[in-house]
């Protein structure tokens, strides 16, 4: 399978159906950008061996138009000094030189343009690497915060049920009840002496009272 034809696979896979039917989206989209940067190496690897070939390419139309050249001049001297022969040897080297330059520059020609569609490819391969790192930046996102939603819910859970706290509470309650129980008590019992004084207070006035009216009678 040629370097195009997985470059094409992998960008016409739907991220997002994929993503969609995964049980962990986040290992799926780890995996497949663990893909693609693979690809990504091997298409780089590949550009800048395009990319040596067509400079070497280059070279060599530069090298057999330059030779072409050189051989026309030559030819060119050898008919002005008038040795036709030699002029028509220097030709056919041109002529070879020739073929050659337009032999090359085909090629270099066809290497660019490859040079170019492998460029292209890298460009693309490197969008969907940013869109599904983007993707899975934002899944991991949306997972944190359906964690610590989910550890919120807990936790309310937990307070709305009887805590320590709430048992603390009742316990509170129950020690307050005593509390005002003891001390209703104390203050009847309180109430009872008062009484009880009041009681003893009015008996010494009444026998007071006694006594100075026996005196009045002459009884005393």
């Amino acid at each position: 399978m040629s370097i195009f034809t997985r470059i094409r696979d992998i960008l016409s896979a739907n991220v997002n159906a994929m993503l969609d039917n995964a049980e962990d989206p986040e290992k799926m989209a780890n995996e497949y950008l663990r893909q693609l940067n693979n690809e990504e190496y091997e298409v780089k690897t590949s550009v800048a061996a395009a990319m040596a070939d067509a400079t070497k390419l280059n070279r060599m139309e530069a090298q057999y138009m330059a030779e072409a050249e050189s051989w026309d001049r030559k030819a060119e001297a050898a008919l002005r000094a008038g040795d036709e022969a030699l002029a028509k040897a220097a030709l056919a080297r041109k002529v070879q030189a020739n073929k050659l330059y337009h032999q090359y520059e085909e090629q270099s020609n066809a290497q660019e343009a490859q040079v170019e569609q492998l460029q292209q490819a890298l460009v693309q391969l490197q969008t969907r690497i940013a869109e599904v790192q983007a993707k899975r930046d934002l899944i991991v996102a949306k997972k944190n915060r359906a964690q610590t939603q989910e550890a919120i819910q807990r936790t309310v859970r937990g307070v709305s049920q009887i805590s320590a706290l709430d048992k603390l509470d009742q316990l509170e309650d129950r020690v307050d009840d005593r509390l005002d129980k003891a001390e209703a008590m104390a203050k009847l019992e309180g109430d009872t002496l008062e009484n009880k004084f009041r009681d003893l207070e009015r008996d010494a006035d009444v026998n007071s009272e006694l006594e100075e009216l026996k005196k009045r009678l002459g009884q005393g």
